[in-house]
């Protein structure tokens, strides 16, 4: 008999003691502390010692669902973002930041994926279809991927950029499987604004519903070339939603590049760099990112022959 084994992300779990026996003292009793001489005693965040809530079944997979994500008490776990700062993770609003150099930051996300473009080396292939070739190479921006996925689609550049291009009420969210809802929470230019992106939960509700706060840039170059790229940012409008958890784009973004002497034509070079946070474990990322975006290439072109009929 075949077993399935599911996995259940871990960044929902409520927080916590890890169990031990009965009668073993844990590292954080008090009895269990030593000060060297002369060192001053200071006193630890106290963590919730509430008991784990037992989870109703889930009616469809028969596991456990998963609990709303945990209010951060005491220490907060950080993770740096790129601009260098650092923000925490869970419910806590994150400080507001007004020196943030949101256009700065978009530039700099265009140009780094602009590098990647014209980088050959160290590409893996992981997935071939029809439509779309995946490959990686591990991130230089976390302890991730990054994706490069390129492919052909049957439409004109102008009608495969009205399908993805990052505006509140654009298409995206009617074909775009893996996208929720999309804001725009500050415009910051004609050409650049800060957007936030929810997404379902994914991979047969393994993966929870996401959140991501990021700047977006769109350019347009002198052969027709249509660039959106984009990174995380923090946002004083956008602290840490309950039911979400908190994922980071690193530069990432798509070109929409036009093939000469095939005007209904358009080649669409996409990179993909995303850590999203929690406690997946890594055979789940690994085999969700490169059927994801095949996935993406797949709908979009059946989203460009349904704008051209």
């Amino acid at each position: 008999m075949l077993k399935m084994v599911f996995f259940r992300d871990e960044s929902l779990q409520p927080a916590g003691p890890p169990l031990r026996p009965v009668g073993t003292l844990s590292s954080s009793d008090e009895s269990s502390k030593t000060l060297a001489p002369g060192a001053p005693w200071r006193p630890e965040a106290t963590r919730s010692t509430s008991p784990r809530r037992c989870l109703p079944r889930d009616p469809i997979w028969g596991g456990r669902r998963e609990a709303a994500a945990p209010q951060v008490r005491g220490r907060r776990r950080h993770r740096p973002t790129g601009s260098g700062r650092l923000t925490g993770c869970g419910r806590a609003a994150a400080p507001p930041c007004p020196a943030m150099d949101y256009a700065g930051l978009a530039e700099a996300a265009a140009v780094k994926i602009g590098l990647y473009r014209w980088d050959p080396g160290g590409w893996r292939g992981c997935r071939s279809t029809s439509e779309v070739v995946v490959s990686w190479r591990p991130s230089a921006e976390f302890s991730g991927n990054v994706y490069r996925a390129e492919g052909t689609v049957p439409a004109c550049p102008e009608d495969v950029w009205e399908c993805i291009k990052p505006v509140a009420g654009g298409l995206r969210t009617k074909w775009d499987q893996n996208v929720k809802d999309f804001e725009v929470v500050e415009t910051v230019s004609d050409a650049v604004s800060v957007c936030r992106t929810t997404t379902p939960s994914a991979f047969m509700r393994i993966i929870s519903p996401r959140e991501f706060v990021d700047v977006v840039l769109m350019k347009q170059y002198e052969d027709g070339t249509m660039l959106s790229a984009a990174t995380n940012v923090e946002h004083p409008q956008c602290p840490p939603q309950p039911n979400f958890v908190r994922g980071f784009n690193y530069p990432c973004g798509c070109f929409c590049i036009p093939l000469p002497g095939e005007p209904d034509k358009t080649q669409l070079l996409s990179f993909f760099q995303t850590d999203l946070g929690g406690y997946l474990p890594q055979t789940v990322v690994d085999s969700f990112f490169p059927a994801s975006i095949a996935g993406f290439y797949s709908n979009l072109t059946k989203a460009v022959k349904a704008l051209k009929a």
